[in-house]
């Protein structure tokens, strides 16, 4: 029986161009696998040496002790008020011993880089904490000369550079 003219020819040749799209779309599958480590490593590298260096300002450490007639200012805070309104203000409680360490957003992230007018005042914060919410504060002694708690009369200007950065502060009645 001759069978080139029917349709059985028909489907055995249908049946081999298959086979050849098969093997061409495994051809064509394995070279994109094998693609994809090399391009997922490309990628990685394109990401590492844009998006994570460090973004946004630079902090440094500030710390160093407060002194009021030459004994050390045994509470209170120190406030770093910047002139430049995109950078942030910092600020410090000084302890019993007369020091402080600053923060801007996180303790001990220090101060940003930049000049900065300082003030201090004698009042220790903790003070300030009420047993109830909206109950009267106590009238507290600060003795912190009042030209201090102003940065238009303190008089105190530190520049906060790269690395750690020590001020001491001495302040007169």
């Amino acid at each position: 029986m001759n069978i080139q003219g029917t349709g059985l020819n028909l489907m055995t040749q249908a049946g081999a161009d298959l086979t050849r799209l098969s093997t061409f779309r495994r051809h064509t599958l394995k070279f994109h696998f094998s693609a994809l480590p090399q391009a997922a490593l490309v990628l990685a590298v394109t990401l590492a040496m844009t998006g994570c260096g460090k973004s946004g300002p630079e902090f440094a450490k500030v710390s160093g002790s407060v002194k009021l007639s030459g004994k050390p200012l045994t509470a209170g805070s120190v406030s770093f008020i910047s002139g430049d309104p995109k950078r942030n203000n910092a600020n410090g409680n000084i302890g019993p011993d007369g020091r402080y360490e600053l923060q801007t957003t996180n303790p001990g992230d220090g101060a940003e880089l930049g000049e900065y007018t300082v003030i201090v005042s004698g009042i220790d914060p903790n003070a300030l904490n009420t047993a109830a919410p909206g109950e009267p504060l106590k009238k507290m002694a600060n003795p912190v000369p009042a030209k201090y708690e102003k940065p238009e009369s303190s008089g105190l200007k530190f520049k906060v550079e790269r690395g750690s950065n020590t001020f001491d502060i001495d302040l007169q009645p």
